[in-house]
């Protein structure tokens, strides 16, 4: 068994166990809900919202990153993070049936949540220095030369056409799940609940008041950094 994850036979599943918190499942319905919003502002030039929605994405990858640490047992990077060799050692035997089901993220799922958070990151982290005819400026242009932050606009779009092949990777892989293994793995990120054998284990999940604190920790962080 692999640090990533304990896991079980999906065959004898059938005790709801909550395997994702309220605070996970918030960043990832907000998330896809930003991702879509930033796009519509930027193909209609809503310049002024797509800047206050790329500061608010920051603050949610912030809060991430922070539960990555600090949050919930399924939620932290050290519980699902594996080496690569085993990400791709289950990856290849997806096909197979027999394979288990994971409380919390996937070997392969693991990594594919660190790929996500670091292509927003640089994604939103480029947006702050890009210049734009209509809303003028983001939070921290002018730290850097007209030519670069010109660079840093391309490198913004060029990431976002990255990002989106990602997404599509991860939404089929979704579909995948359940069509070949009959898993359903949107339904636990909306209810929390996933349904496993009698007397497993059961994640520690985070409290609501550390949970808050960390959020509010994150808010800090995010505006000391559009203000630098």
């Amino acid at each position: 068994m692999d640090k990533g994850s304990k896991s079980l036979s999906a065959e004898t599943a059938g005790e709801p166990v909550r395997v994702w918190d309220l605070s996970v499942r918030i960043f990832h319905w907000s998330i896809v809900t930003l991702v879509i919003a930033a796009y519509v502002t930027s193909r209609y030039n809503w310049m002024t919202w797509h800047i206050r929605l790329g500061q608010l994405t920051l603050t949610l990858l912030i809060f991430r990153i922070l539960i990555g640490f600090w949050g919930s047992e399924t939620a932290r990077f050290r519980r699902f993070l594996v080496r690569p060799s085993v990400a791709l050692a289950y990856t290849q035997s997806f096909l197979s049936h027999a394979s288990p089901t994971h409380i919390g993220h996937t070997p392969a799922g693991g990594w594919m949540v660190i790929t996500l958070i670091s292509l927003l990151s640089a994604q939103v982290l480029t947006g702050l220095y890009a210049y734009n005819d209509v809303a003028r400026v983001g939070p921290l242009f002018g730290i850097f030369s007209g030519d670069t932050s010109n660079l840093l606009v391309s490198v913004h779009g060029i990431l976002f056409s990255v990002l989106l092949s990602f997404v599509i990777v991860h939404i089929a892989v979704v579909a995948l799940y359940w069509l070949v293994k009959r898993r359903n793995l949107i339904r636990p990120m909306t209810t929390g609940i996933l349904n496993l054998p009698p007397g497993s284990h059961n994640p520690r999940m985070i409290s609501a008041r550390r949970a808050l604190s960390l959020f509010l920790c994150s808010v800090i962080i995010a505006t000391l950094i559009s203000q630098l």
